[in-house]
């Protein structure tokens, strides 16, 4: 779904550089090519996100209050399986007619499902397929619904064949490196889990730093320090995904009643599990509300419901839902770089072990 409309998932990238004066050209010159050029094999190229038959890249159309805003779009044609069987089936049948024989041998069967594969193939509509994508040329970041890591890989192959430069998935490790010029290994990965050795090392970054989401909004009732963007407060919610590397039972959902406080969400706790998703509700002081469920291990944003809007006209409406999408990581990555700080301080970071530590003995389950 493109970026001016409805609940949207996707992750962020930040680019190595910014983006050239000609990238309109660039985009123009790998335009999607015509359906009638499309065989079985799949063909990408750019369209703008108005639909998918829109070919037209211009100022008008992908230029958008400081923001580029297009489509990668995938076209193959393809045979039904079913289709392609009956239709091979019709064709060996007659042919054993002719021949007065029972049965076709391995090489004339290939040869008729080839044939009847050339005679189907110009018949059948392409199937067409996009991945989203905005980049905010102030700040050379890019947002992108290509979630899976094979839409990932198209996505971000094509656009380096595009622009010659890659931009960087912001994974809880390169969002480390590539935001705050820290080392991720340099994140202590230890246990919380009173059962378990305080030293043993337990969950991923993404995963940890979820989990002190988690202590940290109950401990400061999701207050966060006033910042310039407004004051913001947060609270995370169900479902919730668990996970522990590990023999027997390692993933845990929590899904119904009360999850954050519910007696499976302190089991999960209290077996070393720490949270690989939950929703996330970000609240500021004039009324607006963000939400969405995190991904902990890509650091993706699922289903993400901006704040009512109040711009009427396209441009303004994209412009608007943009900001809303700018304020809602900036508060978050802002969390992540406290998270961070306070792990790679070694006072701190046992000071939150042990706090971490009662906090899971000790919280009420219901």
């Amino acid at each position: 779904m493109p970026f001016d409309q409805g609940n949207i998932t996707f992750r962020i990238c930040r680019l190595p550089q910014s983006m050239p004066e000609d990238a309109i050209e660039k985009f123009a010159a790998l335009v999607a090519p015509p359906l009638e050029d499309i065989q079985d094999e799949p063909v990408w190229g750019w369209v703008s996100p108005r639909h998918l038959l829109d070919t037209r890249i211009d100022e008008t159309t992908i230029k958008f209050a400081g923001h580029y805003h297009l489509c990668l779009r995938q076209a193959e044609r393809k045979i039904p399986a079913s289709l392609l069987t009956a239709e091979c089936r019709m064709v060996e049948l007659t042919r054993m007619a002719e021949k007065d024989v029972d049965h076709l041998n391995k090489k004339e069967r290939r040869t008729i499902k080839e044939d009847v594969k050339q005679r189907l193939l110009p018949q059948m509509p392409p199937q067409l397929t996009g991945v989203y994508f905005a980049i905010d040329n102030s700040e050379d970041l890019l947002y992108t619904t290509a979630t899976s890591q094979h839409q990932l890989d198209l996505f971000l192959s094509f656009f380096s064949k595009t622009f010659g430069f890659e931009p960087v998935p912001l994974t809880p490790d390169l969002a480390a490196s590539e935001l705050f010029e820290l080392d991720p290994t340099a994140v202590p990965s230890f246990s919380i889990t009173p059962e378990i050795h305080p030293d043993e090392n337990s969950g991923t970054l993404g995963r940890n730093f979820l989990t002190w989401l988690w202590q940290y909004q109950e401990e400061h009732d999701g207050a966060l320090p006033p910042s310039k963007l407004g004051d913001f407060s947060f609270m995370l919610d169900g479902p919730l995904a668990f996970v522990a590397e590990g023999a027997g039972a390692f993933e845990t959902s929590v899904k119904k009643g009360l999850p954050t406080i519910s007696a499976e969400a302190k089991a999960a706790l209290t077996t070393g599990k720490k949270l690989k998703s939950a929703k996330i509700i970000i609240a500021r002081s004039e009324g607006d509300e963000w939400s969405f469920t995190l991904d902990a291990d890509e650091f993706i944003f699922r289903g993400m419901k901006l704040p009512e809007g109040e711009a009427l006209d396209p441009i303004s409406i994209f412009e608007e839902r943009m900001t809303n999408i700018f304020i809602v990581q900036s508060v978050f990555f802002g969390l992540y770089q406290k998270f961070l700080a306070e792990m790679t301080d070694e006072n701190k970071a046992k000071e939150y072990q042990q706090k971490a530590r009662e906090w899971v003995k000790n919280r009420e389950a219901k």
